[in-house]
């Protein structure tokens, strides 16, 4: 039960944890680069085509209303409106 001289000591903690850092900072993941640019692309890409189905929303609502002929006009208008919406995303792709 004593203690024998053969035995050593254990390494002190501040060493074990250099150690533990080092080993953590090589198993640590990268984070993914230009998140941010894809992110804008898309939200670029987006808001043509609400664009696009918005102004063809808001003619043929106003087209309706001028000439009376509810809902043609503006089922029209939303129709054009997504067909110049996906038209905008293709020339940006």
């Amino acid at each position: 039960m004593g203690v024998n001289a053969d035995d050593k000591e254990p390494p002190p903690l501040d060493e074990f944890s250099e150690r533990l850092d080092a080993l953590r900072a090589e198993h640590q993941p990268e984070e993914p680069k230009g998140t941010g640019a894809a992110w804008g692309r898309a939200m670029r890409l987006s808001s043509e085509l609400l664009a696009g189905l918005f102004v063809g929303l808001l003619l043929g609502l106003g087209l309706d209303r001028l000439l009376g002929s509810e809902p043609w006009f503006l089922l029209a208008g939303i129709g054009l409106g997504f067909a110049a919406g996906l038209r905008n995303i293709s020339r940006s792709l």
